[in-house]
C-alpha cells in the first residue's frame, strides 16, 4: 500500500472521530499501524481515540508508542502526563517537563511536573489529528520566496573525499544520543527522578546497554536509592563480563577467520568486472544527465534520469547514490513536491552522514520553509553554517534563519 493510501486511512479515520464514529476510527487508526509500525499520526490518533472511549490502559500505550517513534513532540507527551499523573507521578512528572520544553509551560503542565495529584484526566488536545508540522496550530502564510534555486555540479568521476562530520544533539540523525545526553542534563541540574525515567525509557530499547545502567545507577544514588543503585551496578559488572567473554577468541579461530575473511575479499575484488563498470558509468551519464535538464527547469525529466541513474548505480557506489538522492530531492523541489524532496535528503544522510555539505542541509532547509515548517528549517540552516559554504552562502543562510525566526514568532501570536 502507498503512502498515499495510508494518508487517506488517516483522513477516514479523522472524519469517523469528527463524526464521533470511534469504534470505526480507531479500526482506521489500527489499520494503518499495520501497514507502517512507525506512523506517529496513527499512534497518536489512537490514543485519543481511547481515550474518548475510556480505555486508559490503550490510550496510554498508544500515546508511549508514538512517544517511541517521536520523543519531541510535544503533545504526546502532554497527553501522557496527564494520563499518568495517578498511576505514576513520577513518570507523568518527566513527561510534562519534556512537553514544556516543545511547548512552554502550561498551568497544567507546570502543576502536574511538581508532582501534584490531578482531580481528573483531560486530554491535552481536544482535536484528535496528530499534527506533523508542530505543536501549535498553524497559520499559513506564503513562504516560497524564501527557498533558494537548488543547484548541484556535474560528477565526471566517484573518488572525492567525504569531509568529517559530526551530529549534535539537535541533529536528525541519532535521537537515542540526545536522550543520552538529556538525562545527563537532568542530572547536573539536580532533576534526578527525571533522570532515572529517561534512563528507564532507554533501557526499555535496549536492556543490554551497560553505559545506560551505570547512568541509571548514578541517577538512583543520586536520588538517594542507594541499594538500587547497587542492583544496576551489578548489573553492569555482569553484562561487562559478557563481554569480556565475548571478546576472548581463540588464536587458532581468529587466523583461521582471517584467512576466510582474505579468500572473500579476493572472491569480490574478482567481481568487479566490465560489466558493474559499465553499470557505474550508465549511472554516472544518466545523473549528469539529470543535472543539466535541471538547469533548464525540467523537472519532470530530470527526475527520470534520476531514478535511471539510481537503478543503474551499484549499491557499494556510495558517494555516487548520496548525489543521486540529492539530485532527486532538487527535481521535487521544482515540482513543490516538498515533503517527497525532504525524503530524499534523508535518504542521502542515511547513506552516509559524514558526506552530508551545507548545500545539502541548506535546500532541505528550503524545502521545510516552503511547506511552513520554520523550526526544521531553522535547524536545517543552522547546522549548514559550518558545513563549507561561501561567503555569499553564508551571508544567505543567516538571513534565512532570521526570516524563519520571524514567522515562527508571527505564528506563536495567533496559536
Amino acid at each position: 500500500m502507498s503512502d498515499f493510501d495510508i494518508k487517506q486511512l488517516l483522513e477516514d479515520a479523522g472524519v469517523s472521530a469528527t463524526s464521533k464514529k470511534y469504534n470505526e476510527s480507531v479500526d482506521l487508526y489500527k489499520k494503518a499501524t499495520e501497514i507502517d509500525k512507525n506512523s506517529t499520526a496513527a499512534w497518536y490518533g489512537l490514543g485519543v481515540i481511547y481515550a474518548k472511549l475510556g480505555n486508559l490502559e490503550y490510550s496510554i500505550k498508544s500515546f508511549e508508542q508514538a512517544h517511541r517513534i517521536n520523543p519531541d513532540y510535544g503533545a504526546t507527551n502532554a497527553n501522557l502526563a496527564m494520563l499518568l499523573e495517578n498511576e505514576d507521578p513520577e513518570r507523568a512528572a518527566n513527561f510534562a517537563k519534556m512537553a514544556m520544553e516543545s511547548i512552554g509551560e502550561m498551568p497544567e503542565l507546570l502543576r502536574i511536573s511538581k508532582l501534584n495529584l490531578a482531580k481528573e484526566i483531560v486530554l491535552f488536545e481536544e482535536s484528535h489529528h496528530y499534527n506533523e508540522k508542530r505543536d501549535e496550530d498553524i497559520i499559513v502564510i506564503p513562504s516560497k520566496e524564501i527557498a533558494r534555486e537548488h543547484s548541484d555540479y556535474p560528477v565526471n568521476k566517484v573518488d572525492e573525499t567525504n569531509e568529517d562530520s559530526e551530529e549534535d544533539e539537535e541533529g536528525f540523525v541519532n535521537s537515542k544520543t540526545a536522550r543520552f545526553s538529556r538525562a545527563m542534563k537532568m542530572s547536573e541540574r539536580g532533576e534526578h527522578a527525571a533522570a532515572v525515567n529517561e534512563w528507564k525509557e532507554l533501557l526499555k530499547k535496549d536492556n543490554t546497554d551497560v553505559d545506560c545502567w551505570q547512568g541509571l545507577a548514578d541517577a538512583l544514588s543520586d536520588a538517594g536509592y542507594v541499594e538500587r543503585a547497587n542492583q544496576c551496578l551489578q548489573r553492569v559488572q555482569e553484562l561487562t563480563e559478557i563481554e569480556k567473554q565475548n571478546q576472548e577468541i581463540n588464536e587458532d579461530e581468529e587466523m583461521e577467520n582471517l584467512v576466510l575473511a582474505a579468500k572473500e575479499v579476493k572472491e569480490k575484488v574478482n567481481t568487479l568486472d566490465e560489466n558493474q563498470e559499465r553499470s557505474v558509468n550508465e549511472a554516472i551519464e544518466w545523473y549528469n544527465k539529470g543535472l543539466v535538464l535541471l538547469t533548464e527547469s525540467n523537472a519532470n525529466e530530470a527526475l527520470n534520469c534520476f531514478n535511471k541513474a539510481l537503478f543503474e548505480a551499484p549499491e557499494l557506489e556510495i558517494e555516487l547514490r548520496v548525489r543521486i538522492h540529492n539530485g532527486k530531492g532538487h527535481s521535487l523541489y521544482q515540482k513543490e513536491e516538498f515533503a517527497e524532496s525532504i525524503q530524499e535528503y534523508h535518504e542521502a544522510i542515511v547513506l552516509d552522514p559524514s558526506s552530508v555539505t551545507g548545500r545539502t542541509l541548506y535546500n532541505m532547509g528550503s524545502s521545510y520553509a516552503a511547506i511552513e515548517l520554520y523550526s526544521d528549517a531553522v535547524k536545517c540552516f543552522e547546522q549548514a553554517k559550518g558545513r563549507g559554504l561561501g561567503a555569499e552562502d553564508l551571508k544567505l543562510c543567516k538571513a534565512q534563519i532570521n526570516r524563519c525566526k520571524l514567522l515562527i514568532k508571527e505564528q506563536k501570536k495567533f496559536s
